[in-house]
């Protein structure tokens, strides 16, 4: 899964944001307006981290137990699944810079 940037998050979050203050349906409106906080969420975890190695560790490692304790629905689970993909794109990507 390729990692998105912090701008295209931010982005993303703000179509999704204008697409649901268009929209008649509640239920929906909700999603997106949900979908569009998970992805702003997203961009600050990396923007957060994106230089400390030991955050963005410990991200993961969040991430995994949050994953392994199987607690989510499947809209929560794709966005921690999302998260640590991004934060271990984020040490690779440190790491590659350092060797």
């Amino acid at each position: 899964m390729k990692s998105a940037s912090v701008e295209e998050l931010r982005a993303e979050a703000r179509h999704l944001m204008e697409a649901a203050k268009n929209l008649s349906d509640p239920a929906l409106k909700k999603e997106m307006a949900a979908r569009a906080l998970a992805l702003s969420e997203r961009a600050e975890a990396i923007e957060r981290s994106i230089e400390d190695p030991t955050i963005i560790r410990a991200n993961i490692e969040r991430y995994r137990g949050m994953l392994r304790s199987g607690t989510h629905d499947e809209a929560q689970r794709r966005i921690v699944e999302e998260m640590l993909s991004d934060a271990e794109a984020l040490l690779d990507n440190l790491r590659n810079r350092t060797q």
